[in-house]
């Protein structure tokens, strides 16, 4: 992929600075909307830019974007409409790239409703995650024959750079969830073992007897084990034994 040098130094000190905000826990959000920013200072032509993320369970938000109202506008007629090609780049895992948005016949619905907005030109490129595509990042012109094959390679830069920090984003996610989960469990065998060693105290028995003895009631109220452990445990500091 060839690009002119000046750019190139341009692009390594955009990702390089987005690189560091990661670093320094600064919001994906915020790295994402420094890569609009910079595609639209980057790529001739370009008034707006924005970056969309979908999920297969159908959510799809615009996760950032620099130029206006017209970008969001534009996007979210894309997600209401069902149609257009931050969708379509999206669903296809291929770059897209739309000479006159108003009369484009491959998204009917959507060029008629961006007609009005003053949208030219839009290129749109994947996000992809290995073979998968969790969005899009797209770039809006004002007039109509703007973009390229070579604006389509530049904007697969800035979609590879915001995919890693998706993919970021997705692990911070399930990190939390998971740790959310292990603390959750834990609380649990903490509350168990405790009200096992209630039963241990009280009926001057074993360890294997006393959780049995927690099973039986746990069996006899309907409620979880952990729900009967709990229970016990609370009436014991209100009854102070």
């Amino acid at each position: 992929m060839e690009i002119d040098l000046p750019l190139a130094e341009e692009l390594t000190a955009v990702f390089a600075r987005a690189s560091r905000m990661l670093l320094t826990e600064e919001t994906v959000a915020h790295a994402l909307q420094l890569i609009t920013d910079a595609a639209v200072a980057a790529i001739p032509g370009a008034v707006g830019a924005g970056v969309s993320l979908m999920k297969a369970t159908g959510q799809r938000l615009t996760a950032a974007s620099s130029g206006g109202e017209v970008v969001s506008r534009a996007d979210a007629l894309q997600f209401e409409l069902g149609e257009g090609p931050c969708l379509t780049a999206w669903a296809t895992g291929e770059p897209v790239l739309v000479s006159d948005a108003s009369t484009d016949p491959r998204w009917p619905a959507w060029s008629a409703a961006v007609a009005p907005m003053g949208i030219g030109s839009v290129a749109s490129s994947p996000l992809l995650t290995g073979s998968a595509a969790v969005g899009a990042v797209k770039v809006y012109a004002g007039e109509s024959d703007r973009f390229d094959d070579h604006t389509a390679r530049l904007l697969a830069l800035f979609a590879q750079q915001a995919a890693l920090f998706v993919v970021h984003a997705q692990a911070r996610e399930a990190a939390a969830v998971l740790s959310q989960q292990l603390q959750h469990a834990l609380f649990q065998r903490d509350t168990i073992s405790v009200a096992k060693g209630m039963l241990m105290a009280r009926d001057k028995t074993g360890e294997d007897d006393a959780f049995r003895a927690l099973i039986a009631m746990s069996r006899r109220s309907g409620e979880t084990l952990h729900e009967t452990a709990a229970a016990l445990v609370r009436f014991s500091a209100s009854s102070g034994t």
